[in-house]
Order: C-alpha cells, then structure tokens, then sequence
C-alpha cells in the first residue's frame, strides 16, 4: 500500500524539479545560450508560482499525514 507519506514525498520532489526547470529558463535569459531566445516569460513565471504552491500543498498533506500517524500511535500506546 502506497502511503500518504510516499506520495506527498514524491510531489514534493517532482514541484522541486518544475520550480529548477522554470528558474533555469527564466535565468537563460540575456545568454548567449541557444535557447535564450525561446524562453517564454510569462509561461516561466506561471510554473515558479504553481510549483511553489504545489510544493506547499504537498508539504501540508505530509504534515497532517505525519500528525495522524502520531496521533494513531498515541491512541494506542
């Protein structure tokens, strides 16, 4: 069984990747890099803010994960 745990793990991980691969086009820019000048801005920029708000929710989902493990094990305890 996959864990709540698991899975905000990896979201986390994969909006850390999106959040490095906007902030790596967007620092392209004024280059002489080839892909310099296929940048797009606005769409960069979109990704930076989604990311960092995916990033946040995934962050929440593992801490109420974490919160009721504990709670689960003092229960029982």
């Amino acid at each position: 069984m996959i864990s709540a745990t698991s899975i905000s793990s990896g979201g986390m991980a994969v909006a850390t990747q999106r959040f490095n691969n906007a902030a790596e086009s967007i620092a392209t820019v004024g280059t002489s890099l080839p892909s310099a000048t296929q940048v797009d801005l606005s769409s960069s920029a979109v990704q930076l803010i989604e990311s960092k708000a995916e990033f946040g929710i995934n962050a929440a989902v593992l801490k109420s994960s974490l919160d009721t493990d504990r709670r689960v094990l003092d229960i029982l305890v």
